[in-house]
């Protein structure tokens, strides 16, 4: 046993979160551990302290020092959550036995900043009690819609903030100014520049599956959408603030005079308004967008990222592509590519795809790809700037007979781009000029290939009406 031991070594370290289940956890034992780890002085400790997710700045019109806690500075999976505590810990140390106040400033928090429940109970658990019976108000500062979800979800861990009168929530820098004086308030400055400059469109109506009435603010960086009817948060009556920032913002398109959408990265769909002065909202914000865009390095090719939006376009060109193959197997790889493709982005090719192993796809299936092709391009037209930016930029590595393939898919598609030149979005209209200007340079450059592009694009692109 002895020798056995002896060739196993010393037992492995246990990672701090093991230790969580294993002992009646205290402030007192935790900082004991971390500190035995000397976890002060590492480099990941001092990274985080200067990310400023909390810290401590002013005094209150109560002369109570006020300690701020920045949540989107705050990435789940990229930050250690126990040095955050012990962060906190340390910071709040010397003010463990007087009155202080706290400051949440939830702007622009979203599921990427968020405390998993584990984490959430950590807090609790660790937390002085102390702490809590001297924080003498806890001030909410743009509480928005992702925050109320949080919370309902996490209803039981929370129960003991709910209708707490410590809690006070903030919906305008005027109304901070009633408990901390201005000169004695330390938020970010990307929190105070929202309030700068801004469009201000009162009445409109965002819709969804209960509709709320809104104002609509657009500044020089972001977008603001500020309800004007009151929601509940830990017992509260809140007015919500959700903030998109410019480098958010996918596309922004007219739906008619009164109506438009708005598409944001990462939301789950396009955000719907209603508004007597859609023209100028929209107008209003293209500018930002516009704005925000120009002010990038030359270096950053923005358009060239694949984003989720991108990916049915982007794979529809390479399922029709390659079942135009010679390999036999790298056709029936296509053919179920096409399949997993209409199955998970709901493409409406009416039930004519089947996934299946061992079919055999023939070598000469133009006529099939062909119809697919003009099916799609007519019940799925949103893919037109997408699908047709990836044919021109794979057109260049194809064999000959690839190449004639893809014009052959590629023609249904043509008469789509009206329908973008149309839009007030001027991002959509930029695209297709762009497509248009790639069309130009493919029909320059592919010298074997230029009777057939004549034929099929230009040919094609000619007999386009308004």
């Amino acid at each position: 046993m002895a020798t056995l031991l002896a060739y196993l070594g010393p037992p492995e370290h246990r990672p701090l979160d093991s230790q969580w289940s294993s002992m009646d956890m205290t402030s007192t034992k935790f900082e004991e551990i971390m500190s035995k780890h000397n976890m002060h002085e590492k480099d990941e400790f001092k990274s985080l302290k200067n990310l400023h997710i909390f810290y401590q700045a002013g005094t209150s019109k109560m002369g109570n020092p006020v300690f701020y806690y920045v949540a989107r500075r705050y990435k789940v999976g990229e930050i250690n959550g126990d040095l955050l505590i012990y962060h906190v810990l340390l910071t709040l140390k010397p003010f463990y036995n007087k009155p202080f106040e706290l400051f949440i400033d939830f702007t622009h928090t979203c599921s990427e900043n968020r405390f998993r429940t584990d984490f959430l109970n950590k807090w609790f658990v660790v937390m002085p009690e102390n702490v809590y019976q001297n924080i003498t108000a806890a001030y909410i500062y743009n509480c928005n819609s992702w925050v109320r979800e949080y919370t309902k979800y996490h209803d039981r861990i929370l129960s003991s903030l709910k209708n707490n009168r410590k809690l006070i929530f903030i919906d305008h820098p005027a109304k901070l100014s009633e408990h901390i004086e201005p000169d004695n308030q330390k938020l970010p400055g990307t929190t105070m520049s929202l309030e700068e400059d801004l469009k201000v469109f009162n009445n409109a109506l965002k819709l969804s599956h209960k509709d709320t009435k809104v104002a609509i603010k657009v500044g020089p960086s972001a977008i603001q959408v500020t309800s004007s009817e009151k929601s509940r948060v830990l017992g509260h009556q809140v007015l919500l603030n959700d903030v998109y920032y410019a480098a958010e913002i996918e596309e922004v398109c007219l739906v008619d005079d009164n109506q438009f959408t708005l598409t944001i990265a990462n939301e789950s769909g396009p955000l719907s308004f209603i508004h007597n002065d859609c023209d100028n909202i929209v107008q209003a914000i293209i500018h930002i967008r516009t704005r925000w865009e120009l002010s990038q390095p030359d270096t950053v090719t923005v358009h060239t990222k694949i984003r989720p939006k991108d990916v049915p376009g982007t794979l529809l060109n390479v399922a029709l592509l390659n079942l135009g193959s010679s390999d036999p197997s790298l056709r029936s790889a296509a053919y179920n590519l096409l399949c997993a493709l209409t199955q998970t982005f709901d493409l409406k090719i009416e039930g004519q795809l089947l996934e299946t192993n061992g079919l055999c796809i023939p070598a000469n299936n133009t006529i099939f790809i062909k119809s697919i092709s003009e099916k799609l391009s007519t019940k799925e037209p949103h893919l037109t700037l997408e699908f047709l930016e990836e044919c021109i930029q794979g057109f260049g590595n194809s064999n000959i007979e690839m190449k004639h393939l893809c014009l052959e898919y590629i023609t249904p598609w043509l008469p789509n781009l009206t329908r973008f030149c149309k839009q007030s979005d001027e991002n959509k209209r930029q695209k297709v000029a762009l497509i248009l200007d790639k069309l130009i340079t493919m029909t320059i450059e592919e010298v074997e290939m230029y009777p057939s592009i004549q034929a099929k694009i230009w040919g094609n692109i000619r007999h386009i009406g308004d």
